[in-house]
């Protein structure tokens, strides 16, 4: 996938990929307007909702209702000297009808995020410039 990045006015910055754009900005402390969400959020908000799918695909191909199922995600910082160390500590909230046999199949559904996954993975990454 082929992601395009634009300056635009301040702090703001625009995503463009296949037929779809995000825009974000950063926070007034950081100079920007606070408009939109920072990037970290962007990637941040990736999981839960990559996860969510899964849990919803799940239960579709189950005809199980999904009213009432939700998928949290806290981020935590581990240790103050290293801001980059963080914990995910993700949890499902099932309705209280949800079909007992099937609540550790719904998580190990959570647990195929495509996301995560290759967060798991360690990504190798390049910068290079290019004239």
């Amino acid at each position: 996938m082929k992601i395009e990045v634009s300056l635009l006015a301040g702090q703001q910055l625009k995503a463009s990929f296949a037929d779809h754009e995000i825009i974000s900005d950063q926070s007034i402390s950081a100079g920007g307007n606070a408009e939109h969400p920072e990037p970290f959020d962007y990637f941040l908000s990736s999981m839960p909702m990559c996860a969510a799918f899964y849990m919803r695909k799940f239960c579709q191909q189950r005809d199980i209702e999904t009213t009432g199922l939700s998928f949290t995600q806290e981020v935590i910082t581990l240790d103050e000297s290293n801001p980059y160390k963080k914990k995910v500590s993700m949890k499902v909230t099932l309705p209280t009808d949800f079909p007992k046999k099937y609540e550790k199949a719904i998580l190990a559904a959570a647990n195929t995020c495509t996301v995560k996954k290759v967060i798991q993975a360690t990504p190798e990454f390049e910068v290079e410039l290019v004239k």
